[in-house]
């Protein structure tokens, strides 16, 4: 499958934001991170969508919904810099954790629905 990086037209949004997908064929694609202030969609849906041109496709809907639930936080600048956290954000990574970090202190977690209140508490705790 190819994966690349692309503009996603979200017109009951009026929002357009850069995101890397997965092309599955057929109009279809998987989401491999979280088009931020979407609110339609979220890291790892399968979306329909269709090109407007070579670098901009155009939502059309949800075709399968992911699993994962997104926790975000707006962390402070000391937070985000200190070893703890850092070292959290490892741990995520290999637990298989998806996580993103937009504008600075703006970080989203994707995690299974099983993992929710433990990974709510780790990031609790860091303060």
């Amino acid at each position: 499958m190819k994966r690349f990086d692309i503009n996603i037209n979200f017109p009951e949004d009026g929002l357009t934001v850069s995101c890397e997908v997965e092309d599955l064929g057929n109009s279809k694609f998987r989401l491999l991170e979280h088009p931020i202030f979407a609110t339609q969609v979220k890291y790892g849906d399968i979306i329909l969508a269709n090109f407007e041109s070579k670098e901009k496709l155009k939502f059309q809907k949800v075709i399968e919904a992911s699993e994962f639930e997104m926790l975000d936080f707006l962390l402070s600048k000391e937070i985000c810099e200190s070893e703890k956290f850092k070292e959290l954000l490892n741990t995520m990574t290999e637990n298989d954790i998806f996580w993103q970090q937009d504008f600075g202190g703006l970080f989203c977690f994707f995690v299974k629905p099983n993992q929710v209140q433990k990974t709510k508490q780790l990031i609790l705790s860091i303060n």
